[in-house]
């Protein structure tokens, strides 16, 4: 360790002598920037002037008043593109330098020029990249919507002297190509759902990604970028509304990449949004969210026409999430209700770590470790929901930071809840490998895995002696109290070879509404009070944004999915509902458990 950091401010050293250590950014991006530079890579700001230069030099702008005045390049905009093309690294596959970053992720709301920005990287690559035979995609999943997005590359051809006087536009396969006689590059379409999608080799621009939902395309597009050596995709989006989307899945690799959570030197990721203690109705955020808002060029957004949209929606509530999403780039969530009362997915959101897009830490929003809970020497307890085939396996941790002042003695479970000071919910997957690739259009449980957020089983059936090992050593050294199961789906024979050897108590968790309730509940104050702190787990987040509460006629409650026979699962909120009740039964062992007493016998799920 102390070997790598002298060696890395050696380098940082000689980046500053070289006048380039400006890039190596603090804050966002600053863990990834450094591991980078350990890694070999290095900015060349010739290369990153060489390419804003070139497109604010021929690029126009086709939109709005300012349609055929050059491209002049906003703050962020030339920030961001000096960072895509001005970082380098050696290849010797390829014995020359090469780029970087080999994928660019930028979200950012409406009218803020993300699309004629997208057309302008395209150019470049096509006329000012010095690549020869380069080609560029207009990629999308349907040729109607690829043919939308092609059209604003055209244009920006089309208004500029310099490009339409080396360039040959021509209609090719129903659609309009781009040509550059002298280097025989070329620029077309790629669509999910045509024949131009076969054979994809080379650069690779997606607008508005959030609408994408082909998960097969996608995976055929990224390993195509194999044979490039300088290969891009480059995907610019306004927010989306499905929390297990393509979409989705890059914005929540950008967090990773970007706070040092994952490692990928070749992705870059840039997201312009309202944190989640931003006030929506505060000018200020309205700037913090639209880096263009106001700026006379390269955005067709003006202020007042911003505040006009606003008042809009403040007048018709259906419209508010809708305005927050495309203006301030706030997530829409298909939330059920049961989430919903309790504040929404903000308010789970709020007990997670705080993200750098927040402009505010609270003290209680600390990043925690398994490793550090086991140091700390806080009891625990388990929920546990087996499966065979078709859902996710789910093993749930509930721990309790205990109050400062213990509960009364004879105090319910709902008394002892209340006085809890932190309950922390830390969640483990696993899934066979033949699911994850049945659902891989639908649900990015591949994805998942190489984050490590779920463990694929081999076969089509999951390895529950894989699941056994796993657990096991997950447990390895926890106060854990006990295990509250499912009967079914072979839970009764592992969680017995689990409690042997962990000492763990185990207690069946019946399947019934009024043992489901009173954790439920409680679970719910909890979040709804900001008592439950994770690391935004997103398999379990995701989980919990679209699970859904059934209430009898005596207010019962038990967790359902929002659609029998849905992709959706709920394993590991059901799980950790399970492992919740196990926790307030055992700090309230003066009455009489559910799981001991035999006469509450009530209907089955």
């Amino acid at each position: 360790m102390a070997r790598q950091s002298t060696k890395l401010l050696e380098l940082k050293r000689w980046a500053r002598r070289r006048g380039w250590s400006s890039w190596l950014r603090k804050g966002e991006g600053e863990e990834a920037d450094e591991r980078a530079l350990l890694s070999g890579h290095w900015f060349n700001p010739e290369r990153g002037e060489h390419a804003v230069k070139w497109i604010e030099r021929y690029c126009k702008l086709v939109e709005g008043a300012w349609r055929g005045h050059e491209f002049r390049l906003l703050e962020w905009q030339w920030d961001l593109l000096m960072r895509l093309f001005g970082w380098v690294r050696w290849s010797k596959e390829w014995e020359r330098y090469v780029r970087r970053f080999r994928w660019l992720y930028l979200e950012v709301p409406k009218k803020n020029g993300k699309s004629p920005m997208l057309a302008a990287i395209g150019a470049y690559l096509l006329f000012g990249d010095g690549c020869h035979s380069a080609r560029i995609y207009s990629v999308a999943t349907s040729k109607k919507q690829a043919q939308i997005v092609h059209g604003a590359v055209v244009d920006m051809v089309r208004a500029s002297p310099e490009l339409t006087s080396v360039s040959r536009i021509r209609m090719q396969d129903g659609y309009l190509v781009v040509e550059c006689p002298k280097t025989g590059g070329k620029w077309s379409i790629a669509a999910a759902d045509a024949k131009t999608a076969d054979g994809v080799n080379g650069h690779c621009l997606a607008d508005e990604l959030h609408r994408w939902t082909d998960w097969e395309f996608w995976n055929t597009l990224r390993w195509m970028l194999a044979a490039q050596p300088e290969g891009l995709f480059a995907a610019i989006t306004t927010a989306g509304a499905d929390m297990q989307s393509i979409c989705r899945t890059q914005y929540e690799k950008t967090l990773a990449v970007n706070e040092g959570r994952m490692q990928d030197d070749q992705f870059l990721g840039k997201i312009f949004a309202a944190g989640v203690k931003d006030d929506p109705h505060d000018q200020r955020t309205w700037f913090k969210a639209n880096p263009s808002l106001g700026k006379t060029r390269s955005s067709i957004l003006k202020l007042s026409d911003f505040r006009g949209d606003y008042h809009a929606a403040t007048q018709d509530l259906t419209q508010w999430d809708e305005w927050k999403r495309l203006r301030l780039g706030v997530w829409k969530t298909a939330e059920a209700a049961w989430l919903a009362q309790m504040g929404g997915i903000s308010a789970w959101d709020a007990g997670a770590p705080a993200r750098k897009d927040r402009t505010e830490r609270i003290d209680c929003h600390e990043t925690f470790t398994l490793a550090g809970l086991r140091e700390r020497g806080l009891e625990c307890w388990a929920g546990f929901d087996g499966a065979t085939h078709h859902d996710t396996t789910a093993f749930v941790l509930v721990f309790a930071d205990p109050a400062a002042e213990p509960a009364p003695a004879g105090a319910t479970a709902e008394q002892v809840a209340e006085q809890s000071e932190i309950v922390r919910i830390v969640p483990y997957y696993w899934l066979p490998e033949a699911e994850a690739m049945r659902l891989g259009a639908k649900v990015p449980y591949q994805f998942w895995s190489d984050a490590g957020h779920i463990r694929l089983t081999a076969g089509d059936a999951v390895d529950y002696s894989r699941v056994k090992a796993d657990i096991l050593t997950i447990c390895d050294g926890l106060k854990l109290q006990g295990i509250a199961f499912d009967p079914l789906f072979q839970s009764e024979q592992l969680t017995q070879e689990i409690s042997a050897e962990t000492g763990a108590d185990r207690h069946e968790f019946r399947q019934v509404i009024t043992q489901f309730s009173p954790p439920m509940k409680s679970l719910a104050r909890l979040i709804a009070e900001k008592k439950v702190r994770h690391n935004g787990h997103p398999i379990f987040t995701w989980q919990l944004g679209h699970l859904a509460c059934y209430e009898d006629c005596n207010g019962n409650q038990r967790p359902v999915r929002q659609k029998q026979g849905d992709c959706r699962t709920i394993d590991g909120p059901v799980a950790a509902i399970m492992g919740l009740g196990l926790m307030l039964d055992s700090q309230t062992a003066a009455k009489p458990t559910w799981y001991d007493d035999d006469k509450n016998e009530v209907e089955f799920l």
